[in-house]
């Protein structure tokens, strides 16, 4: 399966999921889908306006240059079953010249993608093909983005998990570094907090160093949720706000039992995250589990970094919130 932003896929499961998303996009301009059997044309739908589109999904997750290599190697192969099938596809089209060729796959493996739909689409100029508008011929590649909220809305009505995932451009060590030298203040709420965790259990451990890997964990946790709402605002703009205001709702449960509770600061995050959790997959039941996992670890992290979820010391000396 092939891993994306969306959750994972294979070269059925992605076709199939776009002729559902073509359809509904383009059915004003008359979208017909063109089945692979018998057959296979170069094109796997059209619009009576001359748009058409294939769709392209690798097995497994590769390394951009290899991920490079099959996409173009996919996009030379079916444009040139255009020429190969030029009198099936004039029957086809039934009259209507073709603007643009779009190829549409999870991510671009490499900008050098655009420079080879450039050369293709001259080379499909130069034949003169009786379908194609050779004025205004474009060959295109389309990622899953392009479809965000297309593809939200195609998990949500169709029952099917939804996997959100953090970016790892926004969430790995360097922008870990960056955020803690930029949010100090933030930062220090988290290292306050996770140094009365690790002393509330009262084990003979080195402090410091105990308190800064929690510290890590929380900011990790931090960026990877708000990666991921980013995300989500733009597949599923409804849910993303329903999940902010049950994020507010919680957060305000949060504050009175911070004030009330006399259990042990380790324990109260422990039947947090139980509590959140739950919440999470009652409201929003098409989440798949790692995605409710990243974002129970996101609220807690949330949580304690703005100061909702705090500790305080009792008269005796132990630790209780």
């Amino acid at each position: 399966m092939f891993i994306t932003n969306y959750g994972p896929f294979n070269g059925v499961t992605w076709e199939n999921m776009f002729q559902v998303i073509l359809k509904r996009k383009y059915m004003g301009v008359g979208y017909q889908r063109v089945m692979a059997s018998p057959g296979d044309f170069g094109i796997e739908g059209f619009t009576k306006d001359g748009q058409t589109y294939q769709c392209y999904c690798p097995e497994v997750n590769e390394e951009n240059r290899k991920l490079y290599e099959r996409q173009r190697q996919k996009i030379t192969d079916d444009i040139n079953k255009l020429q190969i099938n030029e009198k099936e596809l004039l029957k086809i089209l039934g009259g209507i010249n073709l603007k643009t060729w779009t190829l549409i796959t999870p991510r671009i493996g490499h900008h050098d993608l655009i420079t080879h739909c450039n050369s293709k689409r001259d080379l499909v100029k130069s034949w003169n093909l009786p379908f194609i508008d050779n004025d205004n011929f474009q060959i295109l590649v389309h990622e899953c983005d392009d479809y965000a909220i297309e593809i939200g809305e195609y998990l949500n009505q169709t029952g099917k998990k939804l996997s959100l995932q953090p970016n790892a451009e926004e969430t790995n060590e360097v922008k870990l570094v960056e955020w803690k030298d930029t949010e100090i203040s933030l930062v220090q709420n988290a290292l306050y907090k996770n140094e009365i965790r690790v002393k509330s259990i009262n084990r003979n451990t080195d402090t410091a160093k105990s308190v800064n890997i929690l510290t890590d964990d929380t900011v990790r946790h931090y960026l990877n949720g708000e990666s991921i709402l980013r995300k989500w605002q733009s597949t599923q703009p409804e849910n993303h706000q329903r999940f902010t205001e049950l994020l507010a709702s919680l957060q305000s449960e949060l504050i009175e039992r911070c004030l009330l509770t006399t259990i042990q600061p380790n324990l109260l995050i422990e039947e947090t995250k139980q509590y959140t959790e739950n919440k999470i997959k009652t409201s929003f039941p098409h989440l798949d589990d790692s995605t409710v996992v990243r974002l129970k670890n996101y609220c807690i992290s949330f949580w304690l970094v703005n100061c909702p979820l705090y500790f305080v010391e009792t008269s005796n000396g132990t630790q209780n919130s």
